[in-house]
């Protein structure tokens, strides 16, 4: 037992430095949020910057645990900002994924809704990479897009 605990011990530290020194940072969480046990944080941010110092995405999640082998994070209750230009482009919401820091990518099999200007776009299973830009819904994908006024366009051909 006291091994194991070392052992999650020396992973968190692991984790915590790389995360120290290397994008995306992981913070430490706010005031008055608990951190439940070994190897597992409650209420954090990950944020990315461009070279210009720019925020280009956040990652939020209510609890990540981080996996000893691999440095992946299983994160519950995963919300992810995505920026253009340093405002708020869009937002994807997922129960839970695993992200990759080393990669920069997360990916999951559950639910994933992303949320933009004029639309909205809602499937099952989801990867995403970060240094590319890219998502990819595995399947049942469906996308609403809004006119100006913020309805739905009416459905054309469709009997």
């Amino acid at each position: 037992m006291m091994r194991r605990r070392l052992a999650i011990l020396v992973a968190m530290a692991a984790f915590v430095g790389h995360a120290q020194t290397n994008a995306p940072v992981m913070r430490t969480p706010a005031a008055g949020v608990s951190q439940p046990g070994a190897g597992t944080l409650q209420g954090f941010t990950v944020p990315e910057y461009n070279a210009d110092g720019q925020l280009v995405w956040q990652m939020f999640g209510e609890t990540a645990r981080v996996e000893l082998v691999g440095g992946k994070v299983e994160v519950q209750g995963m919300r992810l900002e995505l920026y253009q230009k340093g405002s708020l482009d869009a937002t994807m919401r997922s129960p839970v994924c695993l992200f990759d820091r080393a990669s920069k990518t997360a990916s999951s099999d559950e639910a994933v809704e992303i949320v933009a200007t004029n639309m909205v776009v809602t499937g099952k299973g989801f990867d995403w990479n970060s240094n590319d830009s890219r998502m990819r819904i595995r399947s049942d994908a469906t996308m609403t897009i809004f006119n100006r006024k913020g309805m739905a366009f009416p459905k054309v051909g469709v009997k």
